[in-house]
């Protein structure tokens, strides 16, 4: 049970990330821009199932290493690129 509730918290900044995409958009295209979001979004994080099931058969810690080691290139490529006040 907890793992879904954990599992759901990533989705609390959905609607703010939502509203950033909209807004960039032109209000006639403002539909289809979130469905191409999502589109985009289901198409990149569909293959994670089966990744991660073959990182498993390794070994069962495997995967949790390699979230470990991308997390962690996003946070040294956060810091190295985005300025202090936009942060």
């Amino acid at each position: 049970m907890l793992a879904f509730v954990v599992g759901g918290l990533r989705e609390i900044g959905e609607p703010a990330r939502k509203a950033m995409i909209v807004d960039l958009v032109r209000p006639s295209l403002r539909a289809r821009s979130v469905g191409l979001y999502y589109l985009i979004r289901s198409v990149a994080i569909a293959p994670a199932a089966f990744i991660g099931g073959v990182l498993w058969s390794v070994t069962p810690a495997l995967p949790f290493w390699m979230a470990g080691a991308i997390g962690l290139v996003g946070v040294v490529v956060f810091a190295a690129t985005v300025e202090e006040r936009y942060a």
